[in-house]
C-alpha cells in the first residue's frame, strides 16, 4: 500500500516538473523585463532631476525600486524615504534642543524644532497628494519651506553651530526629487 502512494507521488512530480520549469523561466523573464523597465524609468527620472547624484544613490540603495514601473511607484518610495528621514532628524533636533545649555543656541534650535513640527503636516499632505493624484510639486515646495526656514536661521546667525546642516540638505534633496519625479515628462 505504501509503495503505490510513493509511486503515484513520484509520477505526479515527474509530470509536473516541466510545468514548474516553464513557470520559473516565465517568472525569471518577467523579472528581467521589469528590472529593465525599472532601470529605464530611474534613468529618465534621475537624468531629468537637478539632484541626479542623490537620485541615483537612493534608488540604487533601495530594494523596492526593482519593482517600480511607474512614476507613481518612485514617488511613493521617495515620500516613504523622506518621511523616514524626517522622523530620524526630528528626533535629533528635539534631542539637541533639549540638551543644549547655551540659551542663544537653544533659541535657534527651538525655532528649527518648530519648523520640524510644522513639517510633519506637510509630509502628511505629500502622502495625501500622492494618494489622490494631487499636486506633488506644490506639496513638496511647502514641505521644503520649513527646512529652508531652519537653514536660514543658521545663515543669519553664522556663529551658531548647525548640527542639522547635512540632515537639512538631505531633506531638501528628497523634496526636490519628489518634485522632479512628478514633473518628469514620460512618453505614454
Amino acid at each position: 500500500m505504501g509503495r503505490s502512494i510513493s509511486c503515484s507521488l513520484s509520477s505526479s512530480l515527474i509530470f509536473l516538473l516541466p510545468y514548474i520549469f516553464l513557470f520559473s523561466v516565465n517568472l525569471f523573464g518577467t523579472t528581467l523585463r521589469a528590472n529593465h523597465d525599472t532601470h529605464e524609468l530611474i534613468q529618465k527620472v534621475c537624468d531629468f532631476s537637478n539632484v541626479q547624484e542623490f537620485c541615483y544613490k537612493i534608488f540604487e540603495n533601495d530594494p523596492r525600486t526593482q519593482w517600480a514601473t511607474t512614476k507613481l511607484n518612485l514617488e511613493d518610495i521617495t515620500i516613504q524615504l523622506a518621511y523616514s528621514n524626517y522622523t530620524k532628524i526630528a528626533r535629533k533636533v528635539l534631542t539637541v534642543t533639549s540638551y543644549e545649555t547655551n540659551s542663544k543656541f537653544r533659541q535657534i534650535y527651538r525655532s528649527c524644532l518648530h519648523h520640524y513640527i510644522l513639517l510633519r503636516s506637510d509630509l502628511e499632505n505629500l502622502v495625501h497628494a500622492l494618494s489622490f493624484q494631487g499636486d506633488l510639486d506644490q506639496a513638496a515646495q511647502n514641505a521644503s519651506s520649513h527646512i529652508l526656514a531652519c537653514m536660514n536661521y543658521f545663515t543669519q546667525y553664522s556663529n551658531i553651530p548647525n548640527p542639522f546642516a547635512h540632515d537639512n540638505e538631505n531633506l531638501v534633496y528628497f523634496f526636490e526629487l519628489i518634485r522632479n519625479i512628478y514633473l518628469t515628462p514620460l512618453e505614454s
